[in-house]
């Protein structure tokens, strides 16, 4: 006898493609090994990326409490300032992971302008 898997349902389907998108656009950001990206910055991001869909503050902290659980995200904390960074598994890198994004358009005018607005006063954490 066989187990059969339940169907994703439909909350599941919107929490694994948040969590893609979320991944992607903080690996995405990754410079090296030290790369940190501030709470803020990344969840800005990622609404602009989500679009109509809309995201809220708790809805995006469920999603990096998954990311941690399942290993994919590292966090550090200065002062009120969380910061989170990718941690990459054996045969993983940012080239691979950004290139197999498919729901992170680059093409996206505001998105492009916050991510360079972001880039500009980013932080790096040691």
């Amino acid at each position: 006898m066989t187990a059969t898997s339940q169907p994703e349902t439909d909350k599941q389907r919107r929490q694994r493609e948040l969590d893609q998108l979320a991944f992607g656009i903080l690996a995405g950001r990754y410079t090296g090994p030290e790369s940190w990206t501030r709470w803020t910055d990344w969840f800005e991001l990622t609404k602009a990326r989500q679009g109509d869909l809309g995201l809220g503050p708790a809805t995006f902290s469920d999603c990096i409490r998954r990311l941690m659980d399942q290993g994919k995200v590292k966090r550090s904390q200065i002062a009120k300032n969380r910061f989170y960074g990718v941690i990459f598994t054996s045969g993983s890198s940012p080239e691979v992971i950004s290139s197999h994004d498919s729901a992170a358009p680059t093409s996206d005018k505001a998105v492009q302008a916050l991510e360079h607005l972001l880039n500009r006063k980013s932080f790096d954490v040691v």
